[in-house]
């Protein structure tokens, strides 16, 4: 009897165990699964923010072809250019933005290869454009160095390969035209340094003004920015940046809508120049009232997933628009 008493305790305690071991299995196969599925509602989500950003080209090419059909200038009070709320899709929501990369100055325009009839001002305008965002004007030879395809440097601040390979780690000079202006970091001058708090990189300085772009291209006079429009000419005063802002923006920023009256034509803008603003020998050399390339800023947000897209618009002269280079996270 003794016996088989302590063989039913085994039995017992054999018993629990089992349903120990059961338990503890069920509970990891049921945390597996939920995790399983999270990941997995995750993916599709983040592949469905991915669409619904693509998405938004579409609107954006629909606006910017009608925009071309509507008239021949580009300017801030127009409907591509401003800010609308975010459209509802099914899970979220998308925003998006436009932006006109001719408002800004086209870094390959320093390329000798791309931009042979306007080097010369161009690369003045970019000195002028690094002095208003307060960064040392030679560093307009190293971009050169960098964009140029041979290797010679650059006189007084240039620099080419002898110069990269003495870093660490070491690499060359890329010797052709950039595609995107984070690449400009690698320039001698432009490069990330330990700098005291709250003190601005001097990439950080030039990047909202500057854009890369595969072709030369004209500054929209409509669309640029205030150090952008000094940038122009030696001949553009503050105070004159100020009036051209004011007239085709109608007051201001942000653009008054009902009161802007952008420059239809460069004549109309030179007009302005030498009657409003006393300047008679004003050139609009490499300037422009209108733009064939824009970029696109979408976010979409589904459930706890955010997929940002930036793309780069190309539109004709006839208002055909293609999607010419995409980039996820950053720009």
């Amino acid at each position: 009897m003794k016996t088989f008493a302590r063989q039913q305790g085994v039995a017992l305690i054999v018993a629990v165990l089992v349903v120990a071991i059961a338990a503890v299995l069920a509970t990891a196969l049921v945390d597996r699964l939920n995790l399983d599925i999270r990941r997995t509602e995750n993916l599709i989500h983040s592949e469905q923010a991915y669409v619904y950003a693509q998405g938004a080209e579409i609107i954006a090419i629909a606006a910017l072809n009608a925009d071309r059909k509507n008239n021949k200038y580009d300017s801030l009070d127009e409907d591509w250019a401003m800010e609308t709320p975010p459209f509802p899709v099914e899970g979220g929501a998308v925003v998006g933005k436009l932006t006109d990369l001719q408002s800004c100055f086209n870094i390959n325009n320093l390329n000798r290869v791309i931009n042979a009839a306007n080097i010369n001002e161009d690369i003045q305008r970019f000195t002028r454009l690094l002095s208003a965002v307060d960064v040392p004007s030679a560093s307009a030879d190293t971009v050169i160095d960098w964009l140029d395809d041979d290797m010679q440097t650059t006189p007084p601040g240039g620099a080419e390969d002898d110069w990269y390979i003495g870093l660490t780690p070491p690499y060359r000079a890329a010797n052709g035209p950039v595609t995107s202006i984070s690449e400009l970091r690698m320039v001698k001058g432009f490069e990330p340094t330990e700098t005291r708090a709250n003190t601005l990189q001097p990439f950080d300085k030039i990047a909202p003004y500057i854009c890369a772009l595969p072709i030369s291209t004209a500054i929209n006079i409509n669309t640029a920015p205030d150090k952008v429009l000094k940038s122009l000419s030696s001949d553009i005063t503050d105070d004159d940046v100020i009036k051209i802002i004011e007239h085709r923006n109608g007051g201001s920023e942000p653009t008054d809508k009902e009161n802007a009256q952008p420059f239809e034509s460069l004549e109309e803008f030179k007009t302005f120049m030498q009657n409003e603003l006393k300047k008679p020998n004003f050139s609009t050399q490499n300037m422009s009232v209108s733009s064939n390339y824009f970029l696109l800023d979408a976010t979409a947000q589904i459930g706890n997933n955010r997929s940002s897209l930036y793309s780069i618009i190309q539109r004709d002269d006839n208002g055909k628009c293609h999607v010419i280079a995409r980039s996820q996270g950053v720009w």
